[in-house]
């Protein structure tokens, strides 16, 4: 079961204590929740008589205890001690850097402005902060002290946001399968073996299935034809599908992971190949065109986005590209939580000749990953998470795929996160083409090489 720490709670009352006396001074106190690297919390000063605030921002890193006696301590004073990386965090930010000892034994609080301590050589070398009990306590009284702290600080200096609500799209498609799973005896030893066999009864009979240990287990009922011709079904034994999906036993979950790999291959077809080497579902070349487009649903409306193209002239013959780019994906079904998902993750596939590889693949793909930024790489997982949605519902002319289909997750919400314009900012070529946000939400031909 999930649990709160001892010190999660003395940290949390602290934070109350430190928040109250902020209030008690008119002033605003904002913790920043989440992952923090050493600061806790801003108070933002307000004239308690206008109510204007100035954005005049103090960092706080605060700090609780409940120890009998502290470090160092006397009748007039004690010691915190601090790391060498915390006091280089917090001498070189913008802001000042409150520190603020919660004593929750007597129920009082201290303070110093770091920058101003550690400003002395000595005290920096020393590596500790000393409080007076009676000049750093930390009561509404200490106002002017804050706000003469904050007035000293550099013009035109600025903490960070300090809190924006933001929502990610985690590259993970959920995944649901049929109900019932089957295992029967077989004289077969590998897949290579059934395999071969399976074809010659039928070369349309699907893969959903694995040989382990002169058995098969499979997403078809193998006592119909072709599979009760391959295996003892008289032995045959069948299954809820949990058995293998919520087993926590490992050799099982590895034979069902298999068995979905094998399911995905027949899901994905005839639009994709696969590529043995990097294990890459990558979609086909037409045979009578050098191009494919593939409309789908992005996050704002239908779009389209060139999934094969021809690049280059070829030496032999310059009417012919000299290769072709096909858009990709690599998968790794994973369960969390109790659920299934399968991960996604976009690339891209090189042919000479529209399926058989590129033998440059590995510079051209190091190429192109280098261009590639954030909202290239969300906009094709869109793409393939829309293709697996609608790929397995069927239409007039086939029914919906009997044994796996996927479908959306939400979005990931978190109290903390980055304008979209600093991630724009820090991509290593804004100007570049494959830097388009069209390509989530407006209609695109093709992403530039």
């Amino acid at each position: 079961m999930k649990k709160i720490g001892r010190s999660d709670i003395i940290g949390q009352h602290g934070m109350a204590h430190i928040q109250g006396v902020v209030n008690g001074m008119g002033f605003m106190f904002y913790p920043t929740g989440g992952v923090e690297a050493g600061i806790d919390g801003y108070i933002e000063l307000r004239d308690t008589d206008t109510g204007e605030v100035s954005n005049l921002l103090l960092q706080v890193q605060g700090k609780a205890s409940q120890r009998e006696r502290l470090q160092g301590e006397t009748d007039t004073s004690f010691e915190f001690p601090c790391s060498e990386a915390d006091i280089a965090y917090w001498m070189q930010g913008t802001a000042p850097v409150l520190l603020i000892f919660v004593w929750l034994k007597e129920g009082k609080a201290y303070w110093k402005s770091l920058k101003d301590w550690f400003s002395d050589a000595e005290r920096m070398k020393a590596r500790k902060v000393v409080f007076d009990k009676v000049a750093d306590e930390f009561t509404p009284a200490a106002k002017a002290g804050i706000v003469s702290v904050a007035a000293a600080a550099r013009p035109g200096a600025a903490g960070p946001s300090v809190r924006m609500d933001e929502e990610l799209l985690i590259n993970l498609v959920g995944v649901e399968f049929s109900k019932r799973i089957y295992w029967a005896p077989t004289r077969h030893g590998s897949d290579k073996s059934f395999g071969a066999a399976l074809r010659d009864l039928d070369r349309r009979a699907g893969a959903e299935w694995i040989v382990r240990g002169k058995s098969v287990l499979s997403f078809h009922d193998l006592d119909k034809w072709p599979w009760n011709q391959l295996c003892e079904a008289e032995a045959m034994e069948e299954f809820d599908v949990d058995e293998w999906s919520d087993s926590d036993d490992e050799e099982r979950q590895r034979d069902f992971v298999a068995l979905l790999n094998r399911a995905i291959g027949e899901f994905v077809r005839p639009h994709l190949y696969h590529d043995r080497d990097s294990g890459a579902f990558f979609f086909s070349k037409p045979r009578d065109r050098d191009n494919l487009n593939h409309a789908y649903r992005s996050l704002l409306n239908i779009t389209s986005r060139r999934v094969v193209g021809g690049y280059g002239k070829s030496k032999e013959d310059p009417r012919r590209p000299s290769y072709w780019r096909h858009s990709a994906f690599q998968h790794h079904f994973v369960r969390l939580g109790g659920r299934w998902f399968v991960e996604i993750t976009p690339t891209y596939h090189f042919t000479y000749d529209g399926r058989r590889a590129d033998r440059f693949a590995g510079e051209r793909l190091k190429k192109i990953k280098e261009k590639e930024n954030n909202a290239a790489v969300m906009g094709q997982f869109v793409m393939w998470r829309e293709f697996l949605i609608a790929q397995g519902q069927g239409d007039l002319l086939k029914g919906a795929y009997p044994f796996i289909s996927f479908k959306a997750i939400d979005q990931l919400g978190l109290e903390v996160g980055v304008p979209d314009e600093l991630w724009k900012s820090q991509e290593a070529d804004p100007s570049s083409p494959l830097f388009e946000y069209a390509l989530v939400g407006e209609t695109v031909e093709d992403v530039a090489e």
